[in-house]
């Protein structure tokens, strides 16, 4: 990747709010991927002309009510609160489209 594009100085700046992050003791910092779960909805990307990331389609209603169900289970299951569940742009580097539409609460 060249030093000089927008998306190479992303990623450093992602990599070093990362490792300061890693350096905190929970609350005080981002969830990682070392103690927490991840659900992935997938969609359709599509690629949109001028725009150099993917737009990802809405999350349907259907991916919604499952998602609903998943995150009460895994909630009751493993003792987390909702106010301990984050959508993953809202603590991590991801396209602002991905998630964008889904709904959990």
């Amino acid at each position: 990747m060249a030093l000089h594009t927008k998306s190479y100085w992303k990623r450093k700046i992602s990599q070093q709010i990362s490792d300061i992050e890693k350096g905190k003791e929970f609350p005080d910092r981002f969830p990682g991927n070392t103690d927490s779960i991840g659900i992935e909805i997938v969609g359709l990307a599509i690629d949109v002309k001028g725009k150099p990331e993917p737009v990802y389609e809405a999350v349907n209603d259907k991916q919604n009510d499952s998602l609903r169900w998943l995150i009460a289970e895994l909630a009751s299951t493993f003792k987390v609160s909702m106010t301990e569940i984050y959508r993953h742009p809202d603590v991590g580097r991801k396209n602002e489209t991905e998630a964008g539409t889904a709904e959990w609460k």
